[in-house]
């Protein structure tokens, strides 16, 4: 539903732009142009978030015969990709105090202007709000830590080591409840006071957007969410909410937007016609009134508060990070259910057992390093093929070199399937969904389910009955997360992920090792 919100604001803000100018263009995927353009290039790495300003920024591009295209990610893969090799002029995040804080990116940014605000907020059901007397301004971060003991409120928040919103909101957190500020030290970090407030996260994600969706269609899962206040706004105007937003007495981390020059770009000239057209007035309208951001001039909230400390280190924010995974949020319980079916043999299997390892070991990136398999994880493979094939399950605990012990008995079980047979996917989806959905029953861990197939059901039970299998089955509901490979069939791994508040995921063009990294943050 969100992401269906965000293709109707991208449809109002190139509506706003026509009357305007005639030359518009819409906003897209990964890039906003199909074709190969003809002209100059200004290439944009951009937070997720940023897709509904795209129709504004695109057009303009094309009003200065520039080609604008963005390439979408999170605060940490962009560290990992302005580290590497790379084409981009320009790099465009909610919040780029982090960036700032890692030598090899920190020397590639040329110049910065911030471009709107939005402040991560709570935005919470109004009955609760009412129920727990809270006000904004007035409620804590204490209060809602309280109430989250007493087990009286849910919240959903994505996962900080993909998304900008959870990550600034766990690193302002950290820095506001340990009493140092951005004087922060490792060994201040307050493990004990963030994991009584993520004792009661009831949902999580890795993107805003997708969290949106999850808030809306599960109205009973969570009393809460922490997110843009932009976005809770936005889900109060155009998605039925009713929503209180609730800025905490101490303070919150505001997004800024820094659009940033890098040092390799050649199109400085275009940046800063780029920068003082969103700056504009008329464009700051037109931002507040399709995004609802706040402009940076004339654009006063309701209530004035603390802006929360960033930590000056990188390694106190890794380490807070790192934090999160094993220490703070709710452990979890992570169901891998294996196609080894004959179509399988060979480098599609390879391919699989390669992923996996690197799940294991990670994979040298900074984003990577934060999607392993964590401490106290429970883990299960299930391998199918025409039948379910025998499963192992691994527990990971604080021991980190007991864990060793645990990962390499993982690696070697997944090393050693072998492809061969049928393919019964809905047969092994439905016994793992039971032994999940007994393991979340309690709410004390984070249970999901991935499949990795790469062909269409043949055996056992039809997509018809798992789907009344998963109706009847009631609550807690396990996501399910599919992962389309080779010649997986769309639709029916489309209605997997839908009957289970799950995603699709699609590896037929993004390498599979990225897309199962991408689906950690989701566990």
């Amino acid at each position: 539903m969100f992401k269906r919100i965000l293709a109707l604001l991208a449809a109002g803000m190139a509506a706003l732009l026509l009357s305007a100018c005639d030359n518009t263009t819409q906003g897209g995927a990964a890039a906003t142009t199909a074709a190969a353009p003809a002209g100059p290039v200004f290439r944009i790495l951009a937070g997720s978030e940023l897709k509904d300003i795209a129709p504004l920024v695109t057009d303009f591009g094309n009003r200065n015969g520039v080609t604008v295209q963005l390439d979408y990610t999170g605060s940490l893969d962009a560290v990992d990709r302005l580290s590497d090799t790379h084409n981009y002029d320009a790099v465009w995040v909610s919040h780029g105090k982090y960036l700032q804080l890692v030598p090899g990116v920190k020397s590639q940014i040329k110049a910065a202007e911030k471009t709107m605000y939005s402040r991560v907020v709570l935005g919470v059901r109004e009955p609760v709000a009412k129920r727990l007397g809270w006000q904004s301004g007035k409620t804590t971060w204490e209060d809602v830590i309280k109430a989250a003991q007493a087990g009286k409120f849910r919240f959903a928040m994505t996962n900080p080591t993909a998304s900008n919103t959870g990550f600034v909101a766990l690193v302002g957190l950290a820095a506001e409840l340990s009493g140092k500020g951005d004087a922060l030290e490792v060994k201040d970090i307050p493990e004990d006071r963030l994991k009584a407030l993520f004792a009661s996260q009831s949902m999580t994600s890795g993107s805003s957007g997708t969290l949106a969706d999850q808030f809306v269609a599960q109205p009973d899962a969570a009393d809460g969410l922490i997110n843009y206040e932009s976005v809770i706004r936005t889900l109060n105007a155009r998605a039925g909410q009713n929503l209180t937003v609730i800025v905490p007495k101490e303070g919150v981390i505001t997004a800024d937007y820094p659009l940033m020059l890098l040092t390799g770009s050649k199109q400085g000239d275009f940046y800063q016609k780029l920068v003082d057209y969103l700056r504009t007035p008329q464009t700051q309208k037109t931002i507040a009134e399709t995004t609802f951001r706040t402009p940076l001039e004339g654009g006063a909230t309701d209530d004035v508060v603390n802006e929360l400390p960033f930590p000056g280190s990188q390694a106190v924010v890794d380490a807070i990070l790192k934090g999160f995974g094993d220490v703070y949020s709710k452990p979890a319980s992570s169901f891998f259910v294996i196609d080894v079916s004959g179509s399988m043999a060979g480098e599609r299997l390879n391919a699989v057992q390669a992923s996996m390892g690197r799940l294991v070991n990670g994979d040298g990136s900074l984003a990577g390093r934060f999607a392993t398999f964590r401490a106290r994880e429970e883990l299960r493979v299930t391998p199918f093929n025409h039948q379910v094939l025998g499963s192992r399950s691994f527990a990971l605990t604080s021991d980190v070199q007991a864990n060793k012990a645990v990962l390499a008995q993982l690696s070697a079980f997944v090393n050693g399937l072998r492809a061969d047979g049928g393919t019964a996917i809905y047969d092994a989806l439905a016994t793992t969904y039971r032994d999940a959905q007994q393991r979340a029953k309690g709410g004390e861990r984070t249970v999901s389910i991935v499949l990795l197939t790469d062909g269409e059901n043949q055996d056992g039970m039809s997509r018809e009955e798992f789907t009344n299998f998963i109706a009847s089955a009631g609550s807690p509901r396990v996501p399910i997360y599919p992962i389309a490979y080779g010649e997986a069939d769309l639709d029916d791994l489309g209605a997997i992920a839908k009957a289970t508040g799950g995603t699709l995921f699609d590896a037929r063009t993004v390498q599979l090792s990225r897309v199962l990294k991408g689906i950690r943050a989701y566990q």
